[in-house]
C-alpha cells in the first residue's frame, strides 16, 4: 500500500511550461555572469592607463617638491604621453599659501577611455623646509 501517484495519459514528467520556466531562468544567470566578465574585462584593459595617470601626477608633484627645495622655477607645461595607445595630459595649477612659504599643487591628468575623456585628479600642500 504504497503512495502510487497517477498521471494522465500513463505519463509522468515536466510540463512545457516548467521546462519553459527553467531556461528562462537559466538564460538570464548565464547572460548575468557573462555581463560580469564582460565588465571585468574593461577594467583590466583600462587599469594600466589609470595607474600611469596616478604615477605621472606624483612624478609632477615630486618634480615641483625638488625644484621648490633647490630654488629653481618651475615648468609652465608638460609634455603628453602616450600609454598603451592613449594620450595622457597633465594640467599643473600651482598656487603660494600660508603666507607664501608654501605651495598648493594641483594636477589634473586627462586620458580618453571608450570615447570618453577621463581625470584623475590630486592636490597636495608643499611646505617649504627650513
Amino acid at each position: 500500500m504504497g503512495n502510487k501517484k497517477k498521471s494522465i495519459g500513463g505519463q509522468s514528467g515536466f510540463t512545457l511550461i516548467e521546462v519553459l520556466i527553467a531556461v528562462i531562468v537559466l538564460a538570464v544567470g548565464l547572460l548575468t555572469i557573462a555581463a560580469v566578465f564582460a565588465q571585468g574585462s574593461m577594467i583590466l584593459i583600462n587599469t594600466p592607463v589609470q595607474l600611469a595617470a596616478k604615477e605621472w601626477a606624483y612624478e609632477i608633484i615630486d618634480d615641483i617638491a625638488i625644484r621648490n627645495d633647490a630654488g629653481l622655477s618651475f615648468p609652465t607645461s608638460y609634455a603628453p604621453k602616450e600609454i598603451n595607445g592613449k594620450v595622457l595630459r597633465a594640467e599643473v595649477n600651482i598656487q603660494n599659501v600660508g603666507g607664501g612659504t608654501d605651495l598648493r599643487v594641483d594636477v589634473t591628468i586627462r586620458y580618453p577611455i571608450k570615447g570618453n575623456e577621463r581625470r584623475y585628479e590630486t592636490a597636495v600642500i608643499i611646505s617649504t623646509i627650513t
